[in-house]
């Protein structure tokens, strides 16, 4: 909810989903304590029925597509979501960028099975392909240098697929 609290002066109205309801309840609580209406917060996912194509002017993908198990699967369900000419917003850490004590060790952690292995170790080049795809063109990127790489790319629906 940081994100959403942050810019809700900004727009008409914001849709928040996360699958954790700690999460929402957090969220739900920030956005009340500064007494913003215009946020609604769900526990939910992407692929909620609820939200209806092509409805969304922007959707913020915020620290998810290096989390998802499918996530071409995820892009085609926010290419679905966003009007035409719609952007996508994502923030995702490509720790496959180059080596760090953080992906070595979530790298371990993994093999011996304490995290979920999931987690994708995307290279920038990776993840914009991924996104691109023939259906989204890349606008603007902006790489935050830290361990891991923290690459935001804002990208435009050029197609439905």
């Amino acid at each position: 909810g940081t994100i959403a609290t942050e810019i809700s002066d900004k727009v008409k109205e914001i849709h928040g989903v996360d699958i954790s309801s700690k999460m929402i309840d957090v969220a739900k609580r920030k956005a009340d304590e500064q007494k913003i209406t215009n946020i609604v917060f769900a526990q939910s996912t992407i692929f909620d029925e609820r939200l209806k194509k092509e409805s969304f002017d922007v959707v913020l993908a915020f620290n998810i597509l290096h989390l998802v198990e499918d996530k071409q699967k995820v892009i085609k369900r926010i290419n679905e979501l966003l009007k035409p000419g719609g952007l996508i917003i994502s923030a995702t850490e490509c720790m496959g960028e180059k080596k760090s004590f953080i992906s070595i060790f979530l790298s371990l952690l993994m093999r011996i099975g304490l995290i979920p292995s999931m987690i994708r170790f995307f290279k920038i080049s990776e993840l914009e392909d991924s996104i691109t795809n023939e259906v989204f063109q890349i606008v603007q990127t902006e790489c935050l240098e830290h361990s891991p790489v923290n690459y935001f790319i804002t990208a435009k629906k050029i197609k439905r697929i």
